[in-house]
């Protein structure tokens, strides 16, 4: 595949579905989107989103005109995931950005309570709800978006959060 222009793999990709057309695609832009997320948020955070822009890519190849090169479709679905992974961004993901820029000597008290709470708090959940309920409130993931990666009906999503919230509220005991 590495022979292939862009244009051909696109259409390879579009065509066929073909993902190794598509991931020698990515290969070929994986450094350059790594290295320009790595500048806006730390390296976590930057694999998120870079996951998540392949996953989109990947899903709505079909989608793309040739009115632009693939890497500014690629670039724009990137900073997408990116401005979606800050608007999502919850107390718990604000609390793990503070957390690892600092040295580990210089963690505030109540950070270190909160997630210690929280991790005592989760314990009481299946692992059912627990990972519905963290791909929700920690990663700031759609019902759809939950429902789709972990193969549920997304009234099972909704229902799980929901049961996963009274169960954290009877372990605090409000």
């Amino acid at each position: 595949m590495k022979q292939f222009s862009d244009e051909q793999l696109i259409a390879i990709a579009q065509s066929s579905a073909e993902r190794s057309a598509f991931d020698e695609l990515f290969r070929r832009y994986h450094a350059q989107l790594r290295n320009f997320l790595k500048g806006k948020t730390q390296q976590a955070t930057a694999d998120d989103v870079l996951q998540e822009t392949y996953i989109k890519a990947f899903t709505k190849i079909n989608t793309f005109k040739s009115e632009s090169s693939f890497s500014t479709w690629l670039f724009s679905i990137a900073i997408n995931e990116y401005k979606q992974s800050l608007r999502k961004g919850g107390l718990f993901e604000k609390l793990k950005e503070s957390l690892f820029r600092q040295p580990p000597a210089q963690y505030s008290e109540p950070a270190v309570d909160l997630i210690i709470d929280f991790s005592r708090r989760a314990a009481a959940l299946s692992s059912e709800h627990y990972n519905v309920y963290v791909l929700s409130r920690v990663y700031g993931c759609s019902h759809r978006e939950i429902a789709e990666r972990a193969s549920l009906p997304l009234g099972t999503v909704k229902t799980y959060i929901s049961q996963a919230e009274k169960q954290l509220k009877l372990a605090t005991g409000n």
